[in-house]
């Protein structure tokens, strides 16, 4: 039997991607099954890797990973080197994926098809050669086959990417949590002023520290005030300036110099929603998508359930419930760390949550894997005013019920529970050099 491939184009895919660091994103719409030759499957595999650290994919860090595979011996450098030389232009990377997938596409129909032509051979009962029959047909029109719906469980390797996490920025949140495990759904919930905003803040610039970028959408502030709050969490205390109204109300806030620098650490790192887009269930989605596949995010966060467009306005609760299901399901495709803040129902005790105190449809709660609550109780006689975070689910590591004191810095506008936490300087001054914080002036407005 003849087999099915197109090697010239197999090699114009792989060899796009070592000419133009600009479409590999696109590594990400295609599958290691759709090449017929080892080596090549063995070298999107590499690229894969190579993308997923959020490195450029280049011969040298190309052949470091064929090492670490143990297979640099077979792919020699001149043959990774020559892929390059086949390509005729970049720009036709869409079609050379195209006859990736239709030959593919091909080797799954050959495959069935010689599988019913057997049948029909050893004169099979009727109903398995009607099994085969409507096999083929769901290739042909579904683009896969029903066998791509199971797994014999025996072929399932160990993945210890499952065990891959993002810090939480809080050394003993992440003792309890394990971080945020990649493919997680999170819901984050609190009331008013407990404290939500800060530890977002928080989670999105150990991030960017570890050199990673986080998409973040606010329903109910605009950018700039998203932006004005960001830069405060992280600014560093020798960059913080006294300012002062024209009426005499002072206040702290980034020097011009930071909020430079700090403009430049993020770019292309961070990724807030459009004022202007709507933002609807099926808009968030593919925003989501997108970013990963174009960008390499991984952590989003979503603030709140409750600000998002209701495609659904017949029931609420049933379009919620999709509209979390989909988040889910991005999360575990692509590995990615979903956080969503969810306002909890009204009424009832602001230091203590129940599993099921989150407002919206019930089923939230069951599909997400972790669920945090943020509480602040304020005493006025006493004179005290307590944070906490608590931990209500955990599918991860199994520790729940737990609650974690947070103290909060009134001018680093941070939380923290360790002195480095408060303590922390991010990296978006690479030079260090620091500015007086003591100088008043008129604010810069």
């Amino acid at each position: 039997m003849k087999e099915i491939y197109d090697k010239q184009a197999e090699q114009s895919v792989l060899g796009s991607f070592l000419l133009d660091d600009k479409i590999c994103y696109k590594l990400r719409e295609i599958n290691r099954d759709m090449f017929f030759f080892e080596s090549h499957k063995v070298i999107f595999d590499s690229m894969r890797e190579i993308l997923d650290s959020n490195k450029p994919i280049d011969l040298i860090l190309l052949r470091e990973a064929l090492e670490r595979k143990g297979v640099a011996d077979k792919i020699s450098v001149r043959y990774i080197t020559s892929l390059t030389s086949v390509v005729a232009t970049t720009s036709n990377i869409d079609h050379y994926i195209k006859i990736l997938k239709e030959k593919n596409l091909l080797r799954q129909l050959q495959a069935q098809a010689t599988e019913l032509i057997k049948a029909i051979e050893n004169q099979a009962p009727l109903s398995e050669l009607t099994s085969d029959i409507k096999a083929l047909q769901g290739i042909s029109i579904n683009n896969s086959s029903i066998s791509d719906n199971y797994l014999d469980a025996s072929e399932i390797e160990v993945d210890y990417s499952l065990h891959e996490n993002l810090s939480t920025g809080f050394q003993k949140l992440d003792a309890v949590m394990d971080g945020f495990r990649y493919g997680t759904l999170t819901v984050l919930s609190g009331r008013p002023s407990s404290g939500k905003s800060t530890i977002i803040n928080q989670f999105i610039a150990s991030r960017i520290d570890e050199g990673q970028k986080a998409f973040l959408y606010s329903g109910e502030l605009p950018a700039s005030t998203v932006m004005d709050w960001f830069r405060n969490t992280v600014v560093d205390k020798e960059h913080i300036k006294k300012y002062q109204t024209e009426y005499g109300a002072k206040f702290n806030a980034p020097s011009e110099y930071a909020v430079g620098l700090i403009k430049e650490w993020v770019k292309d790192n961070l990724f807030i929603y459009s004022e202007e887009a709507v933002a609807g269930e099926m808009d968030m989605i593919n925003v989501i998508e997108h970013l990963w596949l174009k960008k390499g995010v991984r952590l989003f966060i979503i603030d709140n359930l409750m600000t998002l467009a209701i495609d659904n306005k017949n029931d609420k609760y049933e379009a919620q419930k999709n509209f979390v299901r989909n988040l889910k399901n991005l999360a575990k495709k692509y590995k990615l760390v979903i956080i969503l803040i969810a306002h909890p129902k009204k009424g009832g005790d602001a230091t203590s949550f129940d599993m099921f105190d989150v407002s919206g449809a019930s089923e939230i709660i069951n599909l997400c894997d972790y669920e945090l609550a943020m509480s602040r109780n304020i005493d006025e006689e006493k004179g005290t005013d307590e944070t906490h975070i608590l931990i209500i689910k955990n599918r991860v590591t199994g520790k729940q019920k737990c609650r974690l004191r947070l103290y909060f810095d009134e001018d680093r506008k941070r939380l923290w529970n360790l002195p480095g936490e408060r303590d922390r300087t991010y990296k978006y001054d690479t030079n260090k050099l620091y500015e007086q914080g003591d100088i008043d002036g008129i604010a810069p407005f």
